[in-house]
């Protein structure tokens, strides 16, 4: 029994493995790590992989084994370790392990598996500085928010993430395209385009020039890749377009396609468009996310009834890091953006650039770009602020 089966007989020991690495870690494998039994009991399974150091510490305390991953790559070092997320290096070496009863005597199924978290938050960096703590947190809320994405889209549902500019939306996807390995495809709304603009058009002398949607199908149905579909701003489309799009959403079933005259045994995603005909993809080869501001247009219900909803707010963790003036304003900013009263929040692309908890040029970058956009907002947002006491 490898380490890897020994993980999943202890239904992982609270560690996540995530589907897309575990085919990685298979593929990724090179040369079997050396496992050490040590005088103390330990048990040390260890390589270096890419040139990072990758390694499992397995420690009996009773009649329980306390187990420790650890990896120098970004993926584990910058976040996984956080979230107890497995990169692909840790999975390649436990599954590469060999018989650990046979290599060091332990009997795998009678220890129960304890991650220690109290030694694991001693482990962190506490005298790392601001910058790199803010930093830190906000990819903590951009990834939660990616691991929320991908369990609905494991289910076959469509996401639909609500929230403002400046919420880690786009960078959660990006993260969810390289957790699957898929191709990305984003595309942001506007009312300006037409289905034909989204699908493709064939030009009068005949070259067809294909639209983000006709590139997502053709490439999946061609190619045989996975493809992400991000349709961010998507409310922003005007309602033909929105009523192309989805089309979409649904997949059409095997004995639909059929009829429709698709030969493809299987399930799959289609639309259409005037000056381009009919296009199609095999549906588990095409995911979708969908995102949009909230406070703007109101979502068709028959768009909500095909997906799944995900309100994304701001992480609080993140507003705790700063001072009580700053916290104030940031808690101002989204309020008023939900509202409709403040045109913009302070985002976590401005607050990912303070240098200490009261920055003063958080505030006055985030005045300068209220007075761009309304002058009587960052007026108003700095009599509120004066009322609490926290003058900008």
């Amino acid at each position: 029994m490898n380490l890897y089966e020994w993980l999943k007989a202890n239904k992982f020991a609270g560690f996540k493995v995530e589907p897309a690495r575990l085919q990685r870690a298979n593929d990724i494998h090179s040369a079997q790590p050396n496992v050490e039994s040590r005088l103390n009991g330990d048990t040390v399974v260890e390589t270096t992989m890419h040139s990072y150091v990758v390694r499992w510490e397995i420690t009996p305390r009773g009649d329980d084994a306390v187990i420790r991953p650890s990896c120098t790559c970004p993926d584990w070092a910058d976040r996984g370790r956080y979230s107890n997320l497995l990169c692909k290096h840790l999975l390649s070496v436990a599954i590469h392990s060999g018989d650990l009863v046979a290599a060091t005597g332990l009997n795998p199924i009678s220890a129960d598996i304890v991650f220690p978290k109290e030694e694991k938050q001693q482990k962190a960096e506490p005298l790392e500085d601001f910058n790199e703590h803010v930093r830190r947190e906000i990819s903590k809320a951009v990834s939660s928010l990616a691991e929320n994405v991908l369990a609905v889209l494991k289910e076959g549902y469509v996401p639909f993430l609500l929230g403002p500019t400046g919420v880690g939306k786009t960078s959660a996807i990006r993260q969810v395209a390289l957790a699957t390995q898929s191709l990305l495809i984003e595309h942001a709304g506007a009312d300006s385009f037409t289905d034909s603009d989204l699908v493709g058009v064939e030009m009068p002398s005949g070259k067809r020039m294909a639209g983000p949607i006709g590139n997502a199908l053709s490439h999946a149905r061609e190619m045989g890749e996975p493809v992400l579909l991000f349709l961010d701003e998507f409310l922003r489309y005007n309602s033909r377009a929105q009523e192309s799009l989805m089309r979409l959403l649904l997949p059409i079933p095997t004995e639909i396609t059929r009829v429709m005259g698709i030969s493809h045994d299987g399930a799959i995603r289609a639309t259409s468009a005037p000056f381009w005909g009919d296009e199609w993809a095999p549906a588990e080869s095409v995911s979708i996310v969908l995102a949009a501001n909230p406070w703007g247009n109101v979502p068709d219900p028959a768009l909500v009834r095909r997906t799944v909803p995900i309100i994304v707010g701001f992480e609080n963790n993140v507003a705790g890091l700063f001072s009580q003036k700053t916290r104030a304003a940031i808690d101002l900013s989204w309020k008023g953006t939900a509202d409709g009263s403040l045109p913009l929040p302070i985002e976590y692309g401005e607050l990912a650039r303070a240098q200490s908890a009261d920055d003063p040029a958080i505030l006055s970058r985030y005045n300068n770009r209220l007075m761009a956009l309304d002058p009587a907002a960052a007026k108003g947002f700095e009599t509120l602020l004066g009322n609490l006491g926290a003058k900008s």
